[in-house]
């Protein structure tokens, strides 16, 4: 995980991530307040205590109990068993928090890319609306999407087709202007080009 490397190696602040984006992963203040207590133990040790916790937070032990079980039950912290010394100690991981901010910048993402595909979609709608001087049929508005939503061609492509068509715009017409875009030439060396041609001769 890349935010979990920069935290490793580069003292990187997840505590600032958090303490913004708290509320988009669905976490209280009070169950915040406690996660960045703990990543601030983590620093030091990986040992669970209730009672470390108790120093850094202005919350009683049964408190902090309940935020860190609620914190179990999100999925944002793990606590095990290990055994050290011959005694058993309680240790926590917080690697799953790492992974839930990662899936919150992802899906923000994802939400950007959707939001940018519909204004581009909103666009060319209304450049062909402007063209064409009428509100676009049903089937119309469905190749358009089909454009977009199997990404056939770019925006700024589309966009250029409709320019191209000038006073003949269609949504067919722009289409078959799409799809008449110049391939690039495949450059076929001596050697390709004569086994071809051997082939050729085969077939005849």
């Amino acid at each position: 995980m890349i935010l979990k490397r920069l935290y490793d190696d580069y003292d990187f602040s997840i505590e600032r991530i958090l303490l913004k984006e708290y509320r988009k992963l669905s976490l209280s203040m009070q169950e915040v307040t406690v996660l960045v207590a703990l990543f601030s133990i983590f620093k030091k040790r990986n040992t669970f205590s209730l009672t470390a916790l108790s120093r850094r937070l202005e919350y009683s032990k049964t408190e902090i109990g309940g935020y860190v079980e609620s914190l179990l039950k999100k999925h944002f912290i793990t606590l095990d068993l290990e055994e050290k010394d011959g005694k058993e100690r309680e240790i926590f991981d917080l690697e799953l928090t790492f992974v839930r901010i990662e899936e919150l910048f992802r899906n923000d993402e994802k939400e950007m890319i959707r939001e940018k595909v519909a204004n581009d979609i909103s666009s060319t709608i209304k450049l062909f609306e402007q063209g064409m001087g009428r509100v676009l049929k049903a089937y119309e508005l469905e190749m358009i999407r089909s454009w977009y939503e199997q990404e056939e061609y770019t925006h700024e492509a589309i966009q250029k087709a409709i320019d191209q068509a000038g006073d003949r715009v269609s949504v067919k017409h722009v289409e078959q202007l799409l799809t008449q875009q110049i391939m690039p030439k495949i450059e076929i060396d001596d050697d390709t080009e004569k086994t071809l041609d051997a082939i050729f001769k085969k077939m005849k």
